[in-house]
């Protein structure tokens, strides 16, 4: 045989084996949905929830792993720059796209062009939190003791949702207090509970286990009406001062940009039955506070545009400057 035959069917061999794998059936491995936050925190409990019923609809492995770091940056990172091929998924939320892009000077991924949206996950409230020995039984109470004693209150934040509404608060109220940052939401919560910080903003995915066990309170939710899960507890709007005040935190579920359509069709029909699920969507609305409404994938894209110039404006007004 000739070299030009040899490399003939050498070159026809690799296309056969080529239309092979390209016809492959998706999924054919485990598919990884990378957490940019730690275990524990509420991004973990919601993801993991919705993956396990996922991976038994597609008969599939799906491994759930926590990239926590940087305001959600390390995870995002590593999912953008991963093989767009439907195996590595990343679970965005307003921290990593609505947040990040106007809280750091610069970000090593983009939004926008390093992700193809597959769909939204959840919309999750969050609510402002004391000690359940706090003196403060109220937003109200919070905000006149800090107009009356400046400087004599400290607030922590493991997350961009945390501290942007933080710092609304802050602003919206005019009073000072001293800002302490978290790699992530379980050590905020260990600083409050122990009298470190006097306050905190946490979404009720990850709070509502300390709320109920009578280890925090909640002094207000941060939706623009009260949430149907804690009637009881007044939306910060309520509070004289406090009108305008609305912000809530949201999961989605992305890939890297360049992940073939069919996989993205695929994926988020499985997302979506997922949260139809009267069992998933149950233990997302009484146990982690969460507003299943789910999307399709240009439903999706057209929320995170709308989003990141929401955030945009609210930190712009609430004085932050990039880091």
């Amino acid at each position: 045989m000739t070299l030009y035959a040899i490399r003939l069917a050498a070159l026809s061999m690799a296309l056969t084996l080529g239309a092979a794998a390209a016809q492959e059936p998706y999924p054919s491995k485990p598919i990884t949905v990378v957490v940019p936050f730690g275990a524990g925190a509420g991004t973990d409990v919601i993801t993991r929830t919705i993956t396990d019923r996922m991976a038994r609809q597609m008969g599939a492995t799906i491994v759930v792993d926590n990239k926590a770091g940087a305001s959600g940056q390390i995870g995002t990172e590593f999912v953008a720059r991963a093989q767009p091929d439907g195996y590595t998924l990343l679970v965005a939320t307003n921290s990593t796209h609505s947040g990040n892009p106007y809280l750091f000077k610069k970000l090593r991924y983009d939004p926008v062009k390093s992700f193809a949206p597959v769909g939204r996950m959840t919309i999750n409230p969050l609510a402002l939190l004391v000690r359940q020995d706090s003196p403060f039984k109220s937003a109200g109470d919070l905000v006149r003791f800090a107009q009356q004693h400046p400087d004599k209150l400290s607030y922590g934040y493991g997350n961009t949702g945390g501290q942007v509404s933080s710092a609304m608060l802050i602003n919206m109220a005019k009073i000072k207090a001293l800002a302490v940052p978290y790699k992530t939401t379980p050590q905020a919560f260990t600083d409050l509970l122990s009298g470190q910080i006097d306050f905190t903003f946490v979404d009720i995915a990850a709070s509502q286990a300390l709320i109920d066990g009578g280890k925090i309170r909640a002094l207000g939710v941060t939706s623009p009406n009260r949430f149907t899960g804690m009637g009881n507890v007044p939306a910060l709007r309520e509070t004289p001062g406090l009108e305008d005040f609305a912000l809530f935190a949201w999961l989605g579920l992305v890939a890297p940009a360049g992940t073939p359509a069919p996989v993205i069709v695929r994926l988020n029909a499985e997302l979506r039955a997922a949260l139809d699920s009267p069992e998933v969507k149950q233990k997302l609305e009484q146990r982690t506070g969460s507003i299943v409404e789910p999307t399709t994938s240009v439903e999706f894209s057209s929320f995170l545009r709308e989003q990141g110039a929401l955030w945009k404006r609210r930190i712009g007004e609430a004085g932050i400057q990039p880091e």
